[in-house]
């Protein structure tokens, strides 16, 4: 090995290109750095104030939310604010119930005999058999579903086939009453030549319309709010169908709707023949005649349209027939 190669020298000082190529301690990185070097973004949305202001803004960004929608339902009609029930689905029909429960009834078909023993059951009268005659009550219940209040303004009969055809024939039911009806109804004669729903006129008075007229008044449905009336239908030419138009406002919009009996069937009511010996039968309780003692059995009696009216000539009533 040669002996005169030079030995470097070794010492503990920097030199200057150990500096500048970065021997000795580092400076710190910016992920390194102390918490309180955060930019000040952070401490803003960490002051109490930004919170306090954010909770301000989102409130009246709801309360402004809420005051265009109620200004919207209030200009424009239901039908073109979204998400709405449409005028034509502004009212439900809750319930249409027949409350008579007394009077005269027909029924078409009785060859069978078996009315008799039929008469004295309720789910008879119940089954829809018999046709009122003379006069029907009808209790209809509506409900309103808009949240805009709901005004009637009419409610009419439309005629199936546009008029009343002859009377029915068949059995008739003389069922009488013990009492009065406690409710005082809208009158309406199906068989008239314009019929109008009419109230009940006071000390005496004639019956007057009550949606048209010089004292016109209407119906007021709110939302979910329900109202109940009778309607009483005469009818004293012929026989009748007919289902009831009624017109009504709502959002600024009028629309019209249909109300019928149960099922989807249209009212029905026919007037009395002129003379009762043109029944096939009629049917009639001890109530109906003169019987003969205070307690007065469960039972009905028949007798044909012919008997019927011969015991009937006179002013007074009649015995009851034998058993």
């Amino acid at each position: 090995m040669p002996r005169n190669r030079r030995v470097a020298r070794r010492t503990d000082a920097l030199t200057r290109a150990s500096v500048r190529r970065g021997v000795g301690p580092r400076p710190a990185r910016p992920e390194e750095a102390p918490a309180e070097e955060t930019p000040g973004r952070m401490r803003y949305l960490r002051s109490p104030a930004t919170w306090l202001v954010g909770i301000l803004l989102a409130v009246v960004t709801v309360t402004f939310q809420d005051v265009l929608a109620a200004s919207v339902k209030t200009i424009l009609p239901l039908d073109r604010v979204p998400d709405r029930l449409s005028p034509q689905d502004a009212i439900d029909v809750v319930e249409v119930r027949d409350v008579k429960d007394f009077g005269f009834y027909l029924v078409r078909d009785d060859a069978d005999g078996k009315l008799l023993e039929e008469l004295p059951s309720a789910d008879w009268w119940q089954s829809g058999k018999a046709v009122d005659v003379d006069d029907a009550y009808w209790m209809i219940t509506l409900q309103g579903r808009a949240t805009q209040q709901v005004r009637i303004t009419d409610m009419v009969p439309e005629l199936e086939g546009g008029s009343c055809e002859a009377p029915l024939g068949g059995s008739l039911i003389n069922a009488p009453s013990q009492g009065v009806m406690d409710v005082i109804p809208l009158e309406v004669a199906v068989d008239s030549p314009q019929p109008r729903l009419k109230t009940q006129g006071k000390d005496g008075k004639a019956a007057e319309p009550f949606f048209t007229g010089p004292g016109a008044k209407h119906i007021t449905l709110n939302q979910n709010e329900t109202e109940a009336f009778v309607v009483h239908a005469t009818s004293e030419k012929g026989y009748c169908r007919w289902r009831y138009r009624v017109r009504y406002e709502v959002g600024g919009s009028t629309a019209e709707m249909r109300i019928g009996a149960p099922d989807g069937k249209p009212f029905e009511l026919t007037g009395a023949l002129r003379d009762t010996s043109g029944y096939r039968n009629v049917y009639f309780p001890p109530l109906a005649c003169r019987y003969p003692g205070s307690d007065m059995p469960d039972t009905w009696y028949r007798q044909t349209g012919a008997e019927y009216a011969r015991d009937r000539k006179g002013s007074e009533e009649p015995p009851c027939p034998k058993s």
